[in-house]
């Protein structure tokens, strides 16, 4: 069995209110999902509004979800028949933080469906959630300055082949510890807003 060594983690800062898009390019990527074509645009602004079209033909929100940290529409039960665009906005980002450690926490959100009679319970999955931890070495009040900022993170399983789990992020809360001659060490807590991206390029 292959074991993958930490390599890296990386904390971006969405600085600004974004910058405007109108019918921006997608790229098909199969399976439903399409990918903001222009690398530079794909950090899309969770607090503007957004519009997915299909043509002229304006897709319902209820049609797709999106991966704010890598410009990706996630469609399901809609299949296009023009070219999938979008119009909203896309955030600059600039790198914060590299940490010592982070968790990533996925996990399922259960609906109970069973009916009279049954001698089981039975649960559905009706939506997925997510959280992540980063941890690094105290270096200033960054994180307690900026608790309300929205944040894009990166986090790799290998560096160098560029396999990562990539998201938009809001934080949640900032802690410290130290111990008796021992470095002091912070640790971030996010909540992860849209999907999760897993890449592997």
């Amino acid at each position: 069995m292959a074991v993958l060594a930490g390599r890296n983690g990386d904390i971006y800062l969405a600085t600004g209110a974004g910058t405007s898009m109108t019918g921006e390019a997608t790229t098909s990527l199969g399976g439903g999902v399409h990918q903001i074509t222009l690398a530079g645009r794909r950090y899309i602004s969770p607090n503007s509004a957004l519009t997915v079209l299909d043509g002229a033909t304006t897709v319902s929100p209820a049609k797709y979800q999106v991966a704010y940290g890598s410009g990706k529409i996630y469609l399901r039960d809609y299949t296009p028949v023009g070219t999938i665009t979008i119009t909203g906005s896309f955030l600059t980002l600039s790198q914060v933080a590299q940490g010592t450690e982070w968790s990533l926490d996925i996990t399922s959100v259960f609906d109970e469906t069973q009916t009279f009679g049954d001698a089981w319970k039975e649960r559905t999955v009706v939506q997925k959630e997510a959280t992540c931890t980063f941890g690094r070495f105290y270096n200033d009040n960054y994180f307690f300055t900026n608790l309300q900022s929205y944040y894009v993170i990166e986090l790799y399983a290998d560096y160098a082949g560029g396999v990562r789990w990539q998201f938009g992020a809001s934080q949640t809360s900032v802690g410290i510890n130290v111990g008796e001659n021992e470095t002091i060490k912070e640790n971030v807590a996010f909540s992860i807003v849209g999907v999760v991206d897993y890449l592997n390029s």
